[in-house]
């Protein structure tokens, strides 16, 4: 029987967190076997990135009008088949096409999951319930790179019909489970599938606050992409370690980030001004990022980047928790959509930055990244000294 239920919202998400994770561990190995050029781990990150751009304002906005558990679970399957194809081709074009179908319809799931997240709380519990949101994917996703590195040792492909075979569950469960919460008063702000009309429309609407916080998100979104992407694939190119150190190391994230979450996170949300920590956070991920850079042996480097991942942890909930504060239905999905799509142009470009820098020195991303955070640390505070001015913050239509 469907309800309307957090829980339930948790228990088929938390599936779909598991399995898009699968593959990456295995990613980086795949393309070497398959003799790709260095650059192309960059590139095809950047191309599933491009359409998660373009998909998240138009599944945002279907899902607003047409509902977002329709969304999530019809998404959900369609993206497992693209993963498939990534996995079974042998060619980079074919592997840049699926790449850039897979980020399109990944995008419907993850902005109507957390539209859908806002749809069921209030303000006043809606920062926990995100804190929790994040753990969740967190962990379970880390836990997907380590069933992906294991499975993998024995067949990468086997890694992909596995991912694609329990995204199919995701979406039949998620249809049967639970009910549709929508709203009947509609966001009609000029809104377009096209989504550069729709971009266009939303920039009038928006008040300088918001638009200073989304650069933020883009230069966080672009940081954090590039470490990642560089990071997986330094462990396998510059350190020759197999597909399972990969899931191993990102199992021990899920950990930490499990941890940071549920007290840190917790504890920031119930007593701080939420862009004041933001600060804070982007400041000591800037830090971290940096040490990196000039550290030579194996087991301090791995030290060393459990300390970054933790502080890279904290600034996702944070910046939800902003960016959700004051909607409700009529502008959960909008709203949603506008945040993952200005993430996903800071993956677009720091996957390819990433996978470009890494030709010229294989540390360079780990320096860039902390140069870019420190940067939008600085952005973040003149964000807090427009809250401190009572600039308006929202999208009201």
């Amino acid at each position: 029987m469907k309800k309307a239920s957090i829980g339930r919202l948790y228990l088929c998400f938390g599936l779909f967190a598991l399995c898009s994770s699968m593959g990456h561990p295995v990613t980086p190995t795949m393309f070497i076997e398959k003799g790709f050029a260095d650059y192309v781990f960059g590139l095809s990150f950047a191309a599933m990135s491009l359409c998660y751009f373009f998909g998240s304002l138009i599944w945002g906005t279907v899902g607003d009008n047409y509902g977002h558990i329709k969304v999530m679970a019809f998404t959900g399957p369609v993206y497992g088949v693209t993963q498939l194809i990534f996995g079974m081709t042998d060619t980079v074009f074919m592997t840049i096409s699926a790449r850039l179908a897979g980020g399109f319809f990944s995008a419907g799931i993850y902005v109507c999951s957390l539209a859908y997240l806002v749809n069921v709380t209030d303000q006043d519990n809606r920062g926990r319930h995100i804190s929790y949101y994040v753990a969740l994917t967190s962990v379970l996703a880390a836990f997907g790179y380590f069933v992906g590195g294991v499975v993998g040792n024995f067949s990468i492909r086997f890694v992909f019909v596995l991912q694609a075979s329990l995204i199919f569950i995701y979406g039949i469960l998620t249809y049967l489970l639970i009910e549709e919460v929508r709203s009947d008063d509609r966001f009609t702000a000029g809104m377009s599938l096209n989504p550069f009309k729709s971009y266009s429309n939303l920039i009038g609407e928006m008040p300088k606050i918001l638009i200073t916080f989304l650069i933020a998100v883009f230069l966080t979104s672009f940081a954090s992409t590039a470490y990642d992407n560089a990071f997986n694939y330094y462990l396998k190119d510059a350190l020759n370690l197999s597909s399972s150190y990969n899931g191993i190391f990102k199992a021990i994230i899920g950990i930490v980030t499990l941890i940071v979450n549920f007290t840190v996170n917790i504890y920031i949300e119930k007593r701080f001004n939420p862009r004041m920590s933001m600060i804070i956070v982007l400041l000591l991920c800037g830090i971290s990022s940096l040490s990196v850079t000039f550290i030579p042996y194996l087991y301090p480097f791995f030290i060393a980047n459990i300390i970054f991942f933790m502080f890279n942890a904290i600034y996702l909930p944070i910046q939800q928790d902003i960016v959700t504060r004051g909607q409700n239905s009529k502008t959960s999905g909008i709203i949603s959509g506008i945040f993952n799509s200005v993430r996903a142009g800071g993956m677009i470009f720091g996957s390819l930055f990433s996978g470009f820098i890494y030709e010229l020195g294989s540390t360079l991303p780990f320096l860039s990244t902390a140069v870019v955070f420190f940067v939008s640390a600085f952005i973040s505070i003149i964000n807090l000294k427009q809250e401190k001015s009572g600039v308006n913050y929202g999208i009201t239509n």
